[in-house]
């Protein structure tokens, strides 16, 4: 009996505590009715950020995604040596035949060359060696004089002025490398020299009037030239004093001319 009232006490005792509970529950749901009535935007607004609103993880695997790919880093590149070792060709093995033949074409090659070299040789012979030694003197250059010979013996022809020229010449001759005997028959001409000189006069005319006619206003005047003992002498008519000015200019350029004579020249007046 005794248990019976203690179990009935705390019975009613658990449901007061539930009844307090339960209003408080009730009270708690009345308030929030209330506000969500009064402020139905901002309820909207609330669901609306619950349900758009991303986690924290989402939003960085959204990021995540939208980031570039980070380059993958290519391996360095091989770098060859700069000398490479060379392919060694197989030697190609040649018959006998092929080898002989190879070198008669060398021995023919060879011995084409050996003429060819033989014809580049220098050319030199005594007479032309001696005939040089006499133009090097100036006592015999002026005069011809001829050379024959052989092989060591030479023989000397022609004319000279003087007797000391003649002596002169044997003297030259003979000492010229490989030369053993000398045959001097030069002859002594006195009158020599002035015969050279004329002949000298003759060459220094003939030149002064091929330079005359390079000339169009020399060539107009029509002078006439001689020449003794290399003195030029020029004799004619014109009208300007400045033609025989030009005309002496071009004698006097010709080699061996020692002067030039125009007293013969006439300047005259056109009528």
């Amino acid at each position: 009996m005794v248990m019976n009232v203690r179990d009935v006490e705390r019975s009613q005792l658990r449901r007061s505590d539930f009844g307090q509970g339960a209003a408080l529950l009730a009270l708690c749901l009345c308030a929030l009715l209330t506000d969500q009535l009064k402020n139905p935007t901002l309820a909207r607004s609330d669901q609306r950020a619950s349900t758009s609103t991303p986690s924290s993880t989402d939003q960085s695997k959204a990021a995540d995604s939208k980031l570039p790919a980070k380059p993958q880093k290519e391996p360095p590149p091989v770098q060859l040596s700069a000398q490479e070792p060379k392919a060694v060709q197989p030697k190609t093995q040649t018959s006998k035949g092929e080898e002989s033949k190879a070198k008669k074409d060398a021995r023919e090659e060879g011995a084409e060359k050996e003429k060819e070299g033989a014809g580049k040789k220098a050319v030199s012979s005594l007479i032309l060696t001696v005939k040089l030694a006499l133009l090097e003197d100036p006592r015999l250059f002026p005069y011809e004089i001829e050379v024959d010979g052989g092989s060591d013996e030479v023989t000397l022809a022609g004319k000279v002025s003087t007797e000391a020229e003649k002596v002169a010449a044997a003297k030259i001759a003979s000492t010229v490398p490989t030369v053993k005997a000398v045959s001097n028959k030069l002859e002594v001409v006195k009158e020599l020299p002035d015969v050279i000189t004329h002949k000298q006069d003759d060459v220094i005319t003939r030149y002064v009037k091929e330079r005359f006619a390079q000339s169009a206003t020399v060539t107009a005047a029509n002078f006439d030239v001689k020449t003794e003992q290399g003195v030029v002498s020029l004799s004619g008519a014109v009208r300007f004093q400045v033609i025989v000015l030009e005309a002496a200019e071009v004698a006097r350029q010709v080699p061996g001319v020692k002067a030039v004579r125009t007293d013969k020249v006439r300047i005259e007046s056109e009528g």
